[in-house]
C-alpha cells in the first residue's frame, strides 16, 4: 500500500474515532457538549467505587467457584490482576470524587473511559476465554452468570458514556460468545439471543439517557443565562449610580452642592445658589407620581420645613420629557442652643435601579415564555383572596386548567410550535378571564386562575364554559393547524376550603375527574372524589405492606370441555383479603398496583405460585395466568416465565397467558421481542377479552395466539340478541379457521351453554361452571373418586 493510502486510512480511522467518542453528542454545540461532557463523566466517576466493589466481589465468587480445581492458581493469578485493577481504580476514583466538580471535559476523558471499558471487559471476556472449556458444569453456570450480569451491569454503570458502555458490553458480548460457540453446547444459542438483547438494551438506554441528560444540561445552561441577565442588570445599576452632596441653610436655600447635581439640573450653581430646593427639582405637577406614585415637590417642601432627617425619599422628576426617580438622604443640622441650621443631604438617581427592580419583580412573578403570572403570583393571588374572604366574605373559585393533546402537538410539530402555541392559549385566556381574575401558567400545558364574583356562583361554570369552547378552537401556527381542548377542574371557596393547599388539592381532584371522564371538558370538586383519593391512596399504603408480607392469594376458575364437561383449564385469579379493609376488588387495586410500579412483581409471583399449584394438576390440564401490559415495560417478564416453568416442572404447553389488545396498541422492540420469546418456549398465549378493544385483525394476521377468549358482554345477552349472537358465530368460526381455540367468559345459563356449544366453542367458563375458589377445591373436584375432572354432567 502507498504511503498516501496509508495516510488516508489513518485519517479516516481517526474520523471514525472521534464520531465514536462522540455517540450521544448530536446536536450540540462545542461548549454545550464539554458541558454535558463533564456531567456524564462525573456521574461514571461517583459510581466507579461502588462498580469497582462490584467488580472485586465478583472475582471472589469466580475464585469461590474454582476453589480444588486443577485451574485454581491460573484463576487465582485472573482474579488477583481484576482485583489489583479495580481496587486501584476504585481509590482513585474516590479520590478525584472529593475535588470540585469539573465544569468542561474534553474527549480526552471519553476516550480513557472507552481505554478503560475495553481493558476491563476484556479481562472479564478472559474468564470464558480461558476457563469455560475446562470448567465442571457447576463452574460454568458462575461463569455465565458472572458474564451475563457483568456484561448488563457495566453497561448500565457506563450508560452515561455511549462509547464506553458500547465497547464494554460489545467486546465483552463477542468474546464470550466465540467460546461459547467453540465449546458447540445447545445453551450457547440461547446465550447469543440474551446478549444481544443485553446489548440492544444496554445501547438504546445509554443514547436516551444522553439525551435526557442534555435536555438538563441546556435547561441548566438556560437558567444560568437568566441568573447572569438578571445580574448584569444589577451591576449595570451599581456601576452608574452617581450620587451629590447637597447643603441647605436655615431658611431652606441651597449653599452648597457637587458639580453632579448642577449638571442633572442643566444649570450653573450661580443660577442654583440660594434657591429652594423644591423649586430647583425639575418636577412637573401634572406628571409626579406616574408611573412611580412617589412624592412631587410640595411632598418635599413639607418634608423639609418639619426639621427633621429623613432617608431614601424618593422623589419624581421629569427630564427631557421622561419621568425618572431621584432618592435623596438629610439630616438637619442644629447649633449649640438646638436652633435649625439647616440640611447636609445626599441624592442620587435611582431611576435605572426602580427600573431593574421593577422588570426583575416581573419576571420573579410572571412566566417567561408566556407573560402571565405563575406560581409566585399565583400563591399572592390566593392570599389576597383568601384574605378577602376571612374579612369581607368575598366568595372566589380556582379553576385547573391542563390542554388536551398538546403533547401530540409537541411530538407533530415540534417544540417551537408547542412554545408558540402555549403564548397564542396565553392571550387567548387573558381575553376571556376578567379584569379581576388572576392568571397564571404553573408549568408545561397547566394553567390556573383565581375567579372573584360576587354575582351568582353558576358564574364560574359560565367561565369554565367559555374556556372550554374557546380552546376547543383551531388554532393557527406557524407550522399548520393545531387542534386541542381543556380539561379544567373547579373548586370554589369555602365551601371546598378555606386555606390555598386544599383548594389547590381539590381543584387538581376535580381536574382528574374531568379527564377521566374524557378531558375537553370542566368538572367541580365535591366530596366523593376527596374521599376516593383517600380510599385509593390508603390502597397504595396497604398494597405496599401486603405485597411485601406475601398476603395476596390466587384462586382459581376452572374452563371446561364444552362437549364432555371435563375441566381443561383454570384461569388464576388475584384476591386481596385484608384483616380490616375486607375483601379488595381486582379492580381496584390491580389497576393502583400498575400505577405505582407494583404490577411486575404481583405479577412474577402469580406466574411463579400459578405453575407451582398447577404442577400437581392432573395431565394435560392447564393453568391461565392474566399478563398486564405494564410487565412487558420490564426486562424480566421472560426471564421469571422460564424460571417459574423450571423450578416447578410444569411443562411450557400447560401455561397459558392471556394477554389484551390495549398491550398492542403500542408495540415496541422490547414487547415484540418478550412475546416471540415466550412462544419460543412453547408456552401458550390467549388473547384475552376479544371483541371489546379495537378488536383489528391484523393482530392476528401479525402475532400468533393459541386461544381467543370472547368477552363476557357478548354472552349476556346471547339469548335474546341476534347481533350478539352473530358476532359471536363470526368470532369462533374465524378462531377454527386460523387454527385457535376458542373459549366464552361469564356463561351463567344452560340456555348460554347450550348456543355456545352449538355453535361450536370449545371451552366455556362462568359462574355456570364454577366460581373463582381455592387450589384445595379445585383438586378435590380434579382427584374426584368417580369423575375425576367433571364438573358437570352434559345431557
Amino acid at each position: 500500500m502507498s504511503t498516501n493510502g496509508i495516510s488516508r486510512l489513518g485519517h479516516a480511522l481517526r474520523l471514525a474515532g472521534d464520531r465514536f467518542l462522540r455517540l450521544g453528542e448530536a446536536g450540540q454545540t462545542e461548549a454545550e457538549a464539554d458541558r454535558i461532557r463533564a456531567v456524564r463523566l462525573s456521574t461514571v466517576l461517583h459510581n466507579t467505587p461502588l462498580m469497582m466493589g462490584a467488580n472485586i466481589a465478583n472475582a471472589i465468587v469466580a475464585l469461590i467457584a474454582f476453589a480444588g480445581s486443577d485451574l485454581f492458581a491460573w484463576v487465582a493469578l485472573w482474579a488477583v490482576l481484576i482485583m489489583v485493577i479495580a481496587a486501584y481504580n476504585g481509590i482513585a476514583a474516590w479520590r478525584n470524587g472529593r475535588l470540585p466538580p469539573r465544569q468542561v471535559a474534553s474527549l480526552r476523558g471519553s476516550r480513557q473511559a472507552v481505554v478503560f471499558a475495553a481493558v476491563l471487559s476484556g479481562l472479564w471476556a478472559a474468564l470464558t476465554v480461558l476457563f469455560y472449556p475446562h470448567a465442571t458444569d457447576h463452574q460454568r453456570l458462575v461463569i455465565v452468570a458472572i458474564s451475563v450480569g457483568m456484561m448488563g451491569g457495566g453497561g448500565f454503570a457506563l450508560a452515561t458514556i455511549p462509547p464506553a458502555a458500547i465497547t464494554f458490553s460489545v467486546l465483552m458480548g463477542m468474546v464470550s460468545l466465540l467460546a461459547l460457540s467453540v465449546a458447540n453446547e445447545a445453551v450457547g444459542f440461547s446465550l447469543v439471543a440474551l446478549y444481544v438483547i443485553y446489548t440492544a438494551i444496554i445501547v438504546r438506554s445509554s443514547l436516551a439517557l444522553c439525551e435526557n441528560l442534555t435536555i438538563r444540561v441546556r435547561a441548566q445552561m438556560a437558567s444560568d443565562e437568566q441568573r447572569d441577565v438578571i445580574g448584569l442588570l444589577l451591576n449595570d445599576f451599581e456601576e452608574n449610580a452617581a450620587d451629590w452632596l447637597w447643603g441647605l441653610d436655615a431658611e431652606l436655600r441651597l449653599r452648597r452642592a457637587s458639580p453632579r447635581l448642577f449638571e442633572e439640573l442643566g444649570c450653573t450653581d450661580e443660577q442654583a445658589h440660594h434657591r429652594f430646593l423644591w423649586e430647583l427639582l425639575p418636577c412637573d405637577g401634572s406628571t409626579c407620581g406616574t408611573p412611580y406614585k412617589l412624592n412631587g415637590a410640595e411632598s418635599l417642601r413639607k418634608l423639609l420645613t418639619s426639621h427633621t432627617s429623613f432617608r431614601d425619599v424618593e422623589v419624581c422628576v421629569v427630564q427631557d420629557g421622561e419621568p425618572g426617580v431621584w432618592s435623596l438622604s438629610a439630616k438637619a443640622m442644629f447649633d449649640a442652643e438646638g436652633n435649625f441650621t439647616g440640611y447636609r443631604g445626599v441624592g442620587r438617581d435611582v431611576t435605572q435601579a426602580r427600573e431593574a427592580r421593577r422588570r426583575i419583580e416581573h419576571m420573579a412573578r410572571h412566566d417567561s415564555l408566556t407573560n402571565v403570572g405563575n406560581r409566585v403570583l399565583l400563591n399572592e393571588g390566593l392570599s389576597r383572596a383568601i384574605d378577602r374572604l376571612e374579612r369581607f366574605d368575598e366568595h372566589f373559585s380556582i379553576l385547573l386548567l391542563d390542554l388536551d393533546r398538546f403533547k401530540q402537538v409537541n411530538d407533530t410539530h415540534g417544540h417551537g410550535a408547542g412554545d408558540e402555541l402555549l403564548r397564542e392559549v396565553a392571550k387567548l385566556l387573558q381575553s376571556v378571564c376578567g379584569e379581576t381574575d388572576t392568571l397564571a401558567r404553573l408549568g408545561g400545558d397547566e394553567f390556573a386562575v383565581i375567579h372573584t364574583s360576587m354575582q351568582d356562583p353558576r358564574a364560574v361554570a359560565a367561565l369554565a364554559d367559555r374556556l372550554v369552547n374557546a380552546l376547543s378552537q383551531p388554532f393557527p401556527l406557524a407550522s399548520g393547524t393545531a387542534r386541542i381542548g381543556v380539561s379544567i377542574g373547579i373548586a370554589c371557596a369555602p365551601i371546598d376550603g378555606r386555606d390555598a393547599d386544599a383548594l389547590m388539592r381539590n381543584a387538581d381532584l376535580a381536574l382528574y375527574r374531568a379527564k377521566a371522564d374524557g378531558r375537553n371538558r370542566f368538572h367541580f370538586f365535591d366530596t366523593s372524589l376527596d374521599a376516593a383519593a383517600r380510599r385509593r391512596n390508603l390502597i397504595e399504603q396497604e398494597l405496599r405492606a401486603a405485597v411485601a408480607a406475601g398476603s395476596l392469594t390466587l384462586h382459581f376458575q376452572p374452563l371446561v370441555d364444552s362437549g364432555s364437561g371435563r375441566i381443561v383449564c383454570a384461569e388464576a385469579l388475584l384476591r386481596w383479603h385484608h384483616p380490616t379493609l375486607g375483601t379488595i376488588s381486582p379492580t381496584e387495586f390491580i389497576p393502583i398496583a400498575e400505577d405505582i410500579g407494583l404490577i411486575e412483581k404481583i405479577g412474577a409471583w402469580a406466574i411463579r405460585e400459578g405453575c407451582i399449584t398447577a404442577a400437581s394438576w392432573p395431565q394435560p390440564i392447564r393453568i391461565a395466568v392474566n399478563l398486564s401490559p405494564r410487565q412487558f415495560a420490564g426486562t424480566g417478564l421472560y426471564a421469571g416465565i422460564a424460571d417459574a416453568l423450571r423450578d416447578s416442572g410444569l411443562p411450557p404447553a400447560r401455561l397459558e397467558l392471556e394477554v389484551t389488545e390495549s398491550l398492542l396498541l403500542k408495540t415496541n422492540a422490547l414487547m415484540e421481542s418478550t412475546l416471540v420469546a415466550i412462544t419460543a418456549l412453547g408456552v401458550r398465549v390467549a388473547l384475552d377479552d376479544f371483541g371489546t378493544g379495537y378488536s383489528s385483525l391484523s393482530y392476528l394476521r401479525k402475532y400468533r395466539f393459541d386461544k381467543l377468549k370472547i368477552d363476557q358482554s357478548f354472552i349476556s345477552d346471547i339469548e335474546t340478541n341476534a347481533d350478539s349472537r352473530a358476532i359471536v358465530d363470526a368470532i369462533i368460526r374465524l378462531g377454527h379457521d386460523l387454527g385457535m381455540s376458542v373459549a366464552a367468559e361469564g356463561v351463567e345459563t344452560e340456555a348460554q351453554y347450550g348456543i355456545l356449544r352449538s355453535l361450536g366453542c370449545g371451552e366455556i367458563q362462568g359462574y355456570l361452571v364454577g366460581r373463582p375458589m381455592p387450589a384445595d377445591e379445585l383438586e378435590k373436584i380434579l382427584t374426584n373418586v368417580r369423575e375425576p375432572g367433571v364438573i358437570r354432567q352434559i345431557a
